[in-house]
């Protein structure tokens, strides 16, 4: 039996194994392409249509970036990475790619073949995706959602999202349907606050009618996941008719269940504090509150800003067709002293303007200057200053008169006042505004001022 042909992209910096990759898969019948650069690589591969790529002797973070821009231009087509590195398989581990396979480097050419062999045959199976939700970050904050996502994947209990605007809360959703078992199945939004009392009347007349099931909005989901956008600002008389939405039409019951929904809910508002407060259905809540994913806002996982902005900067590349390129190390730092109250919304639709409009040095002199980035702080760059370590080596020196706990004090005390003393002229005295600018709450924030007399 004659094998297949494929095409097949080959990416690595190594001139001598480059070639002899070339020389195995051309020997196996296949038709090899071969490239030097992620670059130029990610620039032919939607031409190109590969039914493999394998890619050898990249670092972690460009193995990451090339593997997130390869999903985004040709979901599906299967990667094989071949390296000895422990932190690359981590990283596929984690982000539970199913799609990448990692080979160890001292492979001989018959297991690479294979392993090859194996991939293609698996793939050949699968239908084209047109969409993957990708979830960029190695934060701690972002690893422990998506391992605790990849623990989901034969569970069918009701997730509730929550999270600031602009934090990603219908992506993790998407992530999550992709990632169970019911990915192939309909994966339908609906904005519940942007509802009215008539549209959930008519839904239960349908559930009761024995010849009206089929017409009803669970219908459409059937072996699905059902997005609740914004269930937080769902006024408390709809709340009532959605409980006996759900109720009459079995969603939450464990047998015999009506219709096969699996419901996941995102609110940016905080349900238990609502619940406190009257504001929401305690068992509402508790319906849809089995599993909870709470997403940090982009301030306090500043560290995944660099990959982010390599995503969208490639993001946006494919989708203006335009040379994959590599924002300066010079604007991702100035990033990262933002605020970023929009979040990744905010960031994403930052990075959007520079690649369309190609004008990073216009982005970068706008952030220092306009009033909205007034928070952009320089002073993080000059951090031996902001503390007043000048005189540290005087401090060394006194060792063996005070601790270095209390040495450790005093230039926190120093940086804090500072630090406190800077957010207040940034926001004209707004303390309001001073305290979210620093992550602290409005009363911790009087505390400081009155701690170091900043009046």
């Amino acid at each position: 039996m004659t094998q297949a042909q494929h095409k097949i992209v080959i990416l690595d910096n190594n001139q001598q194994r480059r070639d002899a990759l070339k020389s195995m898969v051309a020997e196996w019948g296949h038709t090899p392409f071969i490239f030097e650069k992620e670059s130029r690589c990610l620039d032919n591969i939607e031409p190109l249509a590969p039914d493999l790529v394998i890619s050898c002797s990249l670092s972690v973070d460009k193995t990451s970036r090339f593997i997130h821009t390869l999903q985004l231009a040709n979901c599906g087509v299967p990667v094989v990475i071949i390296s000895d590195d422990q932190a690359i398989l981590e990283f596929i581990n984690t982000n539970g790619f199913g799609d990448v396979s990692v080979l160890k480097a001292n492979l001989d050419p018959i297991e690479i073949q294979l392993a090859i062999n194996q991939v293609l045959e698996k793939n050949s199976c699968r239908e084209s995706r047109k969409y993957c939700p990708l979830i960029i970050g190695g934060s701690q904050k972002i690893v422990k959602i998506k391992k605790m996502i990849s623990e989901l994947d034969h569970i069918n209990e009701a997730v509730l999202i929550q999270g600031e605007p602009g934090t990603g809360k219908e992506l993790i959703a998407r992530f999550v349907h992709s990632k169970s078992k019911r990915q192939d199945g309909p994966f339908v939004k609906m904005n519940v606050a942007q509802l009215s009392a008539d549209f959930f009347e008519n839904q239960l007349l349908l559930l009761d009618d024995p010849k009206g099931k089929d017409e009803s909005i669970f219908a459409s989901v059937h072996n699905g996941t059902l997005l609740l956008d914004e269930v937080g600002k769902v006024p408390i008389n709809l709340q009532t008719i959605l409980v006996k939405f759900f109720d009459n039409a079995g969603i939450f019951k464990t047998s015999k269940d009506i219709f096969d929904v699996r419901v996941i809910a995102t609110s940016s508002q905080d349900l238990a504090a609502l619940v406190e407060t009257g504001q929401f259905r305690k068992d509402l809540f508790y319906r849809l509150n089995v599993i909870q994913i709470d997403i940090p806002p982009l301030r306090k996982r500043l560290e995944d800003i660099p990959a982010l902005a390599d995503f969208f900067t490639d993001k946006y590349c494919i989708e203006s067709g335009k040379s994959h390129f590599e924002l300066s190390e010079k604007i991702k730092k100035l990033f990262r002293y933002y605020i970023w109250p929009g979040n990744v919304q905010e960031f994403e639709e930052l990075i959007k303007r520079i690649v369309i409009d190609g004008t990073e040095e216009k982005v970068i002199k706008n952030m220092r200057a306009h009033k909205k980035y007034s928070y952009l702080t320089d002073y993080y760059e000059d951090i031996n200053s902001l503390a007043g370590l000048s005189d540290v080596k005087k401090h060394v020196k006194d060792l063996d008169k005070i601790s270095l706990k209390k040495i450790g004090g005093i230039f926190l005390g120093r940086a804090e006042k500072k630090l406190v003393k800077k957010a207040l002229e940034s926001t004209n005295w707004n303390r309001k505004k001073a305290s979210k600018l620093l992550d602290i709450s409005y009363k911790s924030l009087l505390n400081k001022i009155k701690e170091y007399n900043l009046n």
